[in-house]
């Protein structure tokens, strides 16, 4: 294996245990702080630890326009993917997203035409089949709001991870991860005061959550995908983006105390199977 090949998965390994923890970090914000009003903190951090690094690698602090648009799809990603925390679990939550892997030889098949494989069938088909289980769907009880707004967040995954592979060659890495911040940013204040949310100083634990999702789970996080991804293919990274409902099952139980019966942990497992599979 390559040497940058080798740096690239490390790097991706971080970026996992970096996700895990923002879903309990995510969870603990959304209980005090509006969704828009959430997102616009943590992307004004975000913002604070980019324009720095920026000037000290002399890169140009105009945004690039393909970072730009990418970011109006990380928006609604994150904006999904909270609105969904306030109505389901930490852990339900990384384990729903993460089938944001299988879902991209789908995507990558109705958008770019690429033929999905045996492997990616049968991966969403168990992924699908965990995902039944893990949300009580084999009982024929109506999905929570919270499961069903997060399998659209693993939708919208899926299509970011498609167009971070075709950005990140053409873009530097720093200026691609800050132009989609900016991005989110922008869209979560206009939201926010259109709707018209409660802006708050956060305390105590949400004020944590803001600052770490902001600074490591988003600025460093941001910069780390676009950075690896240039080293290593979308399959590979989102291979390696299995870790992450992994670290988030650990971290929710630390801090949450959150568990799963073990109908609900084979669901989880059937998920990370399927994920595995279609890679």
């Amino acid at each position: 294996m390559k040497k940058e090949t080798l740096k690239g998965r490390v790097m991706l390994v971080l970026l996992a245990a970096s996700w895990g923890g923002t879903f309990p970090a995510m969870k603990i914000a959304v209980l005090d702080l509006d969704a828009f009003f959430f997102l616009l903190l943590r992307f004004c951090v975000a913002l604070a630890a980019f324009i720095p690094l920026l000037a000290l690698t002399h890169k140009r602090i105009a945004p690039d326009p393909r970072g730009l648009g990418l970011g109006a799809v990380v928006f609604l990603g994150f904006l999904f993917q909270v609105f969904g925390l306030k109505y389901t679990t930490a852990i339900n939550s990384a384990f729903i997203t993460s089938l944001n892997t299988p879902l991209v030889p789908i995507l990558g098949f109705l958008i770019f035409h690429r033929k999905p494989g045996l492997r990616a069938v049968l991966g969403i088909a168990i992924g699908m089949l965990g995902l039944t289980l893990l949300t009580g769907a084999y009982e024929m009880k109506s999905v929570s709001i919270g499961d069903l707004l997060t399998f659209i967040c693993a939708f919208l995954w899926a299509l970011q991870i498609l167009l971070v592979d075709k950005a990140a060659k053409k873009v530097d890495a720093l200026e691609l991860a800050y132009s989609e911040a900016i991005s989110v940013f922008a869209l979560s204040t206009i939201f926010s005061l259109s709707v018209g949310e409660v802006w708050k100083t956060p305390g105590g634990d949400a004020a944590i959550a803001v600052i770490y999702t902001g600074a490591v789970a988003t600025a460093f996080a941001f910069y780390a995908q676009a950075w690896a991804q240039r080293r290593v293919s979308p399959e590979v990274a989102g291979l390696i983006l299995l870790l992450e409902p992994v670290f988030a099952s650990i971290f929710a139980f630390l801090t949450l105390g959150e568990t799963l019966d073990l109908i609900e942990a084979l669901g989880a497992v059937l998920i990370l199977l399927g994920v595995g599979i279609s890679e």
